[in-house]
Formats: structure tokens, C-alpha cells, sequence
């Protein structure tokens, strides 16, 4: 029988940080050794390295085996449980925060399934490294949110399942989020999970436009909104809405209201 290892550590879970690490370690499971049922109030991933296990979640089961990784959910019901003969090892962290599910959205668990079947490289040693930068500290907490941050990272590096207006959708959100700053394209599809062509694919097939198009349409409707506030010129606005040049903006919005920023601001003050 194989003798049973756990290193593990429980974060003092300080607030202020965007994603933050619960717990971290790693286990050599005794035969049959489990967990559950239960819930947990925060995400915690596993990635087995060697043995094997079963683990199920609301009705559904998963025979899991070395390579593989699950996925816990906070207010799942699950219960996961070493194999009698043959018992994994896995490493694991707990996580949550704000940046817990933004993260999680752009990876590979981003369809709804909790586990995956396919080796990640380097994911073994993203866990581990989450675990050696332990300490109760709030500058170790820190440092454990990047290690874990930057092993979530391997997980969008290999998503890809998710469909073209999924992709659309993460772009046009970092996009609105992020107009009023020199935003690429480039930078979009890289936040997106996806290259440029397949962004440009998926904004045609779910707003019927270029991801630049899309840019330009939401530009244009803050510097509307800022036009008719009344109170900043119109090369304030231009700048405030992520155009670098009062002049581009000015043609712009010509070209696309019909008229002047100017006179759109003199427009609407008259009917007011």
C-alpha cells in the first residue's frame, strides 16, 4: 500500500487583492481516501500527476486518472475519492476573489465541464511554485496571487473550445471596458483567448462588424454623451474617448453623425 503525503498551507485570505489564494498544496492519497459530499465557498482546482480517482459533481462522475485536472465550483455539492489499488496524487489551490472567475471564464473550463482530459504542460509546476511562495504575510499573499495567476494563465493559453461568439463576447467587454485608453486589436484578441483572425471572425458572426468597427461605434457614443454634458471642449472629449487626434475625431464624427461635434453639441443645447 502506498504510504500517503500532504503538504499543504491555508492562506489567512487578506481582502483588497483581485484574485486570492485560499489554500495550496499537494497529496499522495491513501487508498479510497475522499473528500465529501460537500460545498465549498471557493474555486479549487486539481491537477493529478499520478494514480487515479473518482470524482462527482450535482449527479455526474468523472473516472480521472494522471495528466487530468477538475475543477470545483463554489456551492457545488461534490465528492472526489483516491482509487482502492491504484490512489492519485494531485496538486491543488483554493482560490476566489474577483479575478477568480474573470480568469476562469477565458480558460479552458470556460464550456461548463469541470474537468479535462488532456495534460497541461507546466500546470504541476504553476501549483507548486503557488505553494512554495506560502507565508502569512501580506506580501506572500501577493506573491502566491501571481504564482496562481500565472497558472491559470497555462489554462487560457490552451482554451480553444469555446465558439467564435463566446470569443466576440470577451472581446467587445474588454473593449468597452477599455476604450478610453490606445487599445489594440492585437491586445483584444490576446484578452479574448483567441488570434486576430478569429476575432475578427467572431465579431462579424455576432455583430455583424470588425472588432475595429465595434471600437469605433462605442468611441462615438461617449463622445455623443460628453458633447451634450456640454462642459468640456471638443478636444477634451476627443482625448477623454480614446482619440488621440482632435482632427481624426472631428472627420470621424462627421462622417458617422452627419455633422460636427460642434454643431451636434449647439443641436442639442438648442432643443434643450
Amino acid at each position: 500500500m502506498k504510504r500517503e503525503i500532504k503538504r499543504s498551507f491555508k492562506a489567512q485570505t487578506p481582502g483588497g487583492l483581485w484574485l486570492v489564494v485560499y489554500n495550496a498544496g499537494f497529496q499522495k492519497c491513501g487508498s479510497l481516501h475522499s473528500w465529501g459530499p460537500g460545498v465549498r465557498d471557493h474555486y479549487l482546482l486539481h491537477h493529478i500527476v499520478s494514480g487515479k480517482g473518482i470524482f462527482r459533481r450535482d449527479g455526474e462522475t468523472f473516472l480521472l486518472a494522471a495528466g487530468e485536472s477538475f475543477l470545483i465550483s463554489p456551492g457545488e455539492q461534490v465528492f472526489y475519492a483516491a482509487d482502492r489499488d491504484d490512489p492519485w496524487e494531485y496538486y491543488w489551490a483554493g482560490f476566489a476573489g474577483e479575478g477568480a472567475a474573470q480568469l476562469l471564464a477565458h480558460s479552458e473550463f470556460s464550456g461548463g465541464c469541470p474537468v479535462l482530459r488532456h495534460p497541461v504542460p507546466g500546470l504541476r509546476q504553476g501549483l507548486l511554485e503557488v505553494y512554495k511562495a506560502r507565508g502569512g504575510d501580506f506580501a506572500s499573499s501577493v506573491r502566491m496571487s501571481g504564482c496562481l495567476q500565472a497558472a491559470l494563465g497555462l489554462l487560457i493559453d490552451g482554451g480553444d473550445a469555446a465558439p467564435d461568439e463566446d470569443y466576440a463576447q470577451r472581446g467587445a467587454r474588454y473593449l468597452e471596458y477599455n476604450y478610453a485608453q490606445p487599445v489594440t486589436i492585437e491586445e483584444t484578441a490576446r484578452q479574448a483567448g483567441v488570434s486576430r483572425s478569429q476575432l475578427y471572425r467572431g465579431f462579424l458572426s455576432r455583430f455583424g462588424c470588425s472588432p475595429k468597427e465595434y471600437l469605433g461605434q462605442i468611441r462615438l457614443a461617449a463622445a455623443a454623451r460628453l458633447l451634450r454634458r456640454g462642459d468640456l471642449p471638443v478636444g477634451a472629449v476627443a482625448r477623454s474617448c480614446g482619440f488621440d487626434d482632435p482632427l481624426y475625431f472631428s472627420r470621424f464624427f462627421r462622417r458617422e453623425m452627419g455633422l460636427s461635434p460642434g454643431t451636434y453639441r449647439k443641436n442639442f443645447e438648442n432643443r434643450n
